[in-house]
C-alpha cells in the first residue's frame, strides 16, 4: 500500500508548521495528503513528508478520502519507516563509488607525474614523508572508525554516479574507502620515486576491474553518451522511437550518470519502478489546439497519480460486503490502472541492455544486465499480501473479429456512403476510396501487414501470369521485418469487383509515387503506422467499433482463421501474410504460384454483395449476410471460488434477458449439468459478446463444459 508514496523535501510556512500529524494541502485544484516522517539521519537532515494526491478538487471528499488513507497508513508506517531506514549501499554500488574514486585519483596522480619535471628532491622527499605518514593516521582513524578522511572523495564520488552516501557511513564502506585511499597513496609514493604509474597501479587496477590506464582515467561514459553511439549503432528510423523512449525514461530515473553504476542492484530498483509505469503514460498530455508545445509530465507524477486512484478504487470496494473478494478483484481488473506488461518490460530491458552494449564502444566496461528470469520474480516479488490485489496489464490477445463486427464493419459508412471526408461514421452521399477506403480492406483481404500496404508504390501493382497482384515490401527501402516479407500476392477477386483496378487505372499524373500519398502525409516522422491507426482507430469508435482485443490490427487473423476454416494448406497461408514456412523465400514462392495463392486467398468468404447505385461510377458493397443473427450479450458475477455466480444473457432486440441464472448454495452439480444443457441449446448458431475480463470469460466456458 506504500505505492504512489514518494519522499520530498518540504519547506515549512506560517500556513503549514512543523506538526508530526497528518494534513490535507491544496495545490491547484487537488487536494493532496501530506504526513512528515520521523527523523532518519542527521540532524542536519530537511524535513521528510509522505505524499499523495487524493484525485479531487472537492473538499468533503478530500477529507473522507485522506480519513480512509491515514488508516491505511498507520497500518503501514512501520513498512514504511523500515524502508527509508535502509538507506544501505548494495556491494555494486559501493563498488561503483570505489571505482570512481579510484579513477580520480589515478587522474590527478597521472597529471602530477606529467608534471613533476621541475619539482627539486627536497621537495619530492617532503612529498613521500607526508604520503608515508598520512597512512600511519589512516590506519589509526580507521581503528576508531573514523572516515572523515576519505568523506570528501567519496562525497564527489557520490555526486557523479548519484549514489548516496548512506549516514551514518557503514563500516564495511568506510574501511573500503581508507584500504583504496592508503594503497593509491603507495602509487603516488611510487610514482615520486620514478616509477611510471601504469606499472605501479596495474594491481590496483586488477583489483578494480579496470583496464588500460589511459582509458580508464578518461572522463566515464555517461548514459546520454550512450545514448548518442545507440543511435549510431542502430540507425533506422524504426528503431529510433524505441531508443529514444528507454533513454528518456532511464535519464529520468538515474539521472545522466556514468553507465558503470548502473549496476545490476540499480536496474532492479528502476524496472521495478517501471514495473508500476501505467499502461498509457506519456500519450495522456502533450500538444492540443490549445497549446503550442507539449506538456511535461514526469513519469513519477503518473505513477502516483495512477496509484492514488487505484488506492482509492481498492479501498471502496474492499468496504463492500454484498459481493464475494473473486467478484471484487474481477471488479478490480476492470476498473484499476493497466500497467506495463512483462513483454514491455523484457523488450524495455533490451533496450537498456543495447545502450550498455554501445557504451562499449565508448570505452565503458562491460556490463552485467538482468535476465528475463530475474525480472520477472522482481515483479512478482512486489506483490503484497492483500487478498485483493491484482496487477493488471491487459496484454493485446488480437481475437479474429466476429461475423457480427465484420458486416457492420464492411456495410458502414466508410463504404456505403458518408456525410463528408471528415466525417467518414456519419451517413451521406459519398463514397471516398482513399487510404481510409482501401487499405482495411487490403488487409483484411490479404492479410498484409499494415505498414506495408501504406507505403505500396503505384509500380507495386502489377499483372502476372493473367492476374493482378500487389508486389508487397519489394523494393530496396523493404519496410517489411523479414526477407519473408517480400510477396506477390494476387488481388483478391472481391478487391476487383469492387473496382480496385479501375480506380488503380484513373489515378492522375500528379498523385505522386505512392499509391496512398495521403496515408503517408498523416505523420511528419515517418510513422506511418502509427498515425493511420489512430486516424481509423477513432472512426472505429464513432462507428461503436471500437474494441481493445479486435481491434485494426487484428484483421490479420480474421483473415488467417477464414482461410483455416476453408482449409487452405499452411504454406499457402503463410505466403499469403507474409509468414517464413520452410527455407522457402516468398518473393520466390508468390512468384510462382500465382494461380494456386488466387484461388487459395478467394476461399476466405465475406458474404458481402456487391452491385451498383445510380448516384456511384463505381461497384459499391450493398449488403453482408456474415451474421444473419445479432449477437447475445453475457453478463458473469464470481463465486468466492471464482466460478459463475450469477448469469445474464442479454438479446439487443428484447428489452428481458434471454436466460438468466442465480447460483445458490443448494444447487447440485446435476443442476448445474442441467443449466449448462439449456445454455448450450441457447447458444446454438449465435454469437456472443463475453466479458473482457479473463475470469470471467474463463468462469462462463467452464460453465458450459459441464453440459
Amino acid at each position: 500500500m506504500t505505492h504512489g508514496i514518494r519522499r520530498i523535501r518540504y519547506a515549512p510556512s506560517r500556513k503549514h508548521p512543523h506538526s508530526a500529524g497528518p494534513y490535507l494541502m491544496r495545490r491547484g485544484r487537488i487536494f493532496y495528503f501530506r504526513k512528515r516522517l520521523p527523523r532518519i539521519g542527521s540532524n542536519q537532515e530537511p524535513n521528510l513528508f509522505l505524499c499523495l494526491s487524493l484525485r479531487t478538487d472537492l473538499p468533503l471528499d478530500a477529507v473522507k478520502r485522506a480519513a480512509a488513507l491515514l488508516t491505511v497508513y498507520e497500518q503501514e508506517e512501520d513498512k514504511i519507516v523500515d524502508a527509508l531506514k535502509k538507506n544501505l549501499l548494495t556491494p555494486a554500488d559501493a563498488k561503483s563509488l570505489l571505482t570512481e574514486v579510484l579513477r580520480a585519483e589515478l587522474t590527478r596522480i597521472l597529471g602530477e607525474q606529467n608534471a613533476m619535471g621541475g619539482a627539486s628532491d627536497d621537495e619530492l622527499d617532503a612529498r613521500i614523508e607526508k604520503l608515508e605518514a598520512e597512512n600511519k593516521e589512516l590506519r589509526r582513524a580507521s581503528r576508531r572508525h573514523d572516515w572523515s578522511a576519505v568523506q570528501a572523495l567519496l562525497q564527489k564520488a557520490s555526486e557523479l554516479v548519484s549514489i548516496p552516501l548512506p549516514e551514518p557511513m557503514t563500516v564495511e564502506l568506510g574501511s573500503q574507502a581508507m584500504n583504496l585511499k592508503r594503497s593509491l597513496n603507495d602509487v603516488e609514493v611510487h610514482v615520486l620515486e620514478g616509477d611510471d604509474i601504469r606499472p605501479s597501479s596495474a594491481d590496483l587496477r586488477a583489483a578494480h576491474g579496470a583496464g588500460d590506464l589511459d582509458t580508464f582515467v578518461q572522463a566515464p561514459v555517461l548514459l546520454s553518451q550512450a545514448w548518442k553511439q545507440t543511435l549510431k549503432n542502430h540507425p533506422k528510423p524504426s528503431m529510433k522511437g524505441n531508443i529514444d523512449a528507454i533513454a528518456r525514461v532511464a535519464l529520468e530515473f538515474f539521472g545522466d550518470i556514468p553507465v558503470t553504476a548502473i549496476t545490476k542492484a540499480r536496474q532492479q530498483a528502476f524496472f521495478a519502478w517501471m514495473a508500476r509505469l501505467p499502461k498509457k503514460q506519456g500519450k495522456s498530455h502533450g500538444k492540443n489546439r490549445f497549446k503550442t508545445e507539449a506538456a511535461v509530465v514526469l513519469k513519477n507524477d503518473e505513477i502516483e497519480a495512477a496509484d492514488a486512484a487505484d488506492f482509492l478504487v481498492t479501498e471502496e470496494l474492499r468496504s463492500r460486503t454484498d459481493i464475494s473478494n473473486a467478484e471484487k478483484r474481477a471488479i478490480l481488473a476492470e476498473k484499476l490502472t493497466p500497467r506495463l506488461t512483462m513483454t514491455t518490460l523484457r523488450n524495455k530491458r533490451d533496450a537498456l541492455n543495447r545502450m550498455l552494449v554501445s557504451a562499449r564502444d565508448l570505452g565503458a566496461p562491460e556490463m552485467d544486465m538482468l535476465s528475463y528470469k530475474e525480472m520477472e520474480q522482481l515483479v512478482a516479488a512486489q506483490a503484497p499480501s492483500d487478498e485483493l490485489y491484482v496487477r493488471v496489464t491487459k496484454p493485446k490477445l488480437r481475437m479474429p473479429w466476429s461475423e457480427e463486427r465484420l458486416a457492420a464493419f464492411l456495410t458502414s459508412p466508410i463504404f456505403t456512403g458518408c456525410f463528408s471526408p471528415a466525417r467518414r461514421w456519419r451517413r451521406g452521399p459519398h463514397i471516398i476510396r482513399d487510404a481510409t477506403y482501401w487499405v482495411p480492406l487490403i488487409v483484411l483481404m490479404l492479410g498484409s501487414r499494415i505498414e506495408e500496404i501504406l507505403l505500396l508504390k503505384r509500380t507495386d501493382v502489377r499483372l502476372r501470369n493473367g492476374h493482378y497482384c500487389l508486389a508487397i515490401a519489394s523494393g530496396p527501402a523493404n519496410p517489411g521485418k523479414t526477407e519473408d516479407s517480400k510477396q506477390i500476392v494476387p488481388l483478391p477477386q472481391l478487391l476487383l469487383d469492387l473496382g480496385f483496378v479501375e480506380w488503380f487505372h484513373a489515378l492522375p499524373e500528379q498523385h505522386g509515387i505512392l499509391l496512398f500519398p495521403e496515408a503517408a502525409r498523416r505523420s511528419a516522422k515517418g510513422d506511418v503506422t502509427s498515425a493511420f491507426g489512430k486516424h481509423f482507430r477513432r472512426i472505429l469508435d464513432r462507428l461503436g467499433l471500437g474494441d481493445f482485443d479486435e481491434d485494426f490490427y487484428a484483421m490479420r487473423k480474421t483473415l488467417s482463421s477464414m482461410l483455416r476454416s476453408a482449409e487452405v494448406t499452411d504454406g499457402q497461408r503463410q505466403a499469403i501474410a507474409g509468414h517464413q514456412h520452410g527455407n522457402i523465400l516468398n518473393i520466390h514462392y508468390t512468384a510462382h504460384h500465382t494461380k494456386d495463392l488466387k484461388a487459395a486467398v478467394d476461399k476466405a468468404d465475406f458474404n458481402i454483395e456487391i452491385g451498383r447505385r445510380r448516384q456511384y461510377g463505381f461497384p459499391v458493397i450493398l449488403g453482408s449476410n456474415l451474421a444473419q443473427k445479432n449477437s447475445l450479450e453475457v453478463e458473469i458475477t464470481l463465486t468466492e471460488e471464482g466460478e459463475a455466480a450469477t448469469v445474464t444473457i442479454k438479446d439487443d432486440k428484447s428489452s428481458q434477458p434471454v436466460f438468466s441464472y442465480v447460483r445458490e448454495d443448494q444447487h447440485s452439480r446435476q443442476h448445474l449439468q442441467m443449466v449448462a444443457k439449456d445454455l448450450k441449446k441457447l447458444l446454438a448458431a449465435r454469437s456472443l459478446r463475453l466479458p473482457t475480463n479473463a475470469m470471467k470469460r474463463a468462469a462462463f466456458e467452464h460453465l458450459q463444459a459441464l453440459a
